[in-house]
This record gives C-alpha cells, structure tokens and sequence, in this order.
C-alpha cells in the first residue's frame, strides 16, 4: 500500500516535472524567436510608420488645397455673383 500511494507521488511529480520543462523550453524558445525577430520587427515598423507619415502629410496638403481652392471660388461668387 505504502509503495502503491508512493508510485502514484512519483508520477505525479514526473509529471508536473514534464510540465514545468515543457514550459520553461516553450518559454525560452519563444524568447529566442522574439530576440531573433526583433530587429526585423522593428525596421519593418520604422519603414510603416514613415509611409504612414508621407501619407498624411501628402493628405493634409491636399485637404489645404482644395480648402483654399472653395475659398476662392466663393470669393469670386460674393465679388462677382448676381445681385
């Protein structure tokens, strides 16, 4: 009886032993991707966000454009519109 409830420990402890290992290797292998991966990561977020910027500001130019270009167009209306 003593070595039956001291079998079913060990297999518990082998066990929790296989889980513990598989989650420390899960852990670093994801921490070696991630230090791999890194630098790629961060020039293709560099790259976006500079892509991201050139359209907005390309955006914002042309927003300024076509508000100017109704300004004047309803300048012209007021100056030379029908009375």
């Amino acid at each position: 009886m003593v070595k039956k409830v001291a079998g079913r420990f060990a297999g518990a402890a082998s066990n929790i032993a296989k889980k513990a290992t598989k989650t420390a290797t899960d852990t670093v292998k994801r921490q070696v991707v991630d230090e791999i991966t890194k630098p790629a990561k961060d020039a293709i977020k560099a790259k976006v966000d500079s892509a991201a910027s050139a359209v907005k500001k390309k955006a914002e130019e042309k927003v300024r454009e076509v508000v100017a270009q109704q300004m004047k167009k309803e300048a012209k209306k007021k100056l030379f519109g029908k009375r």
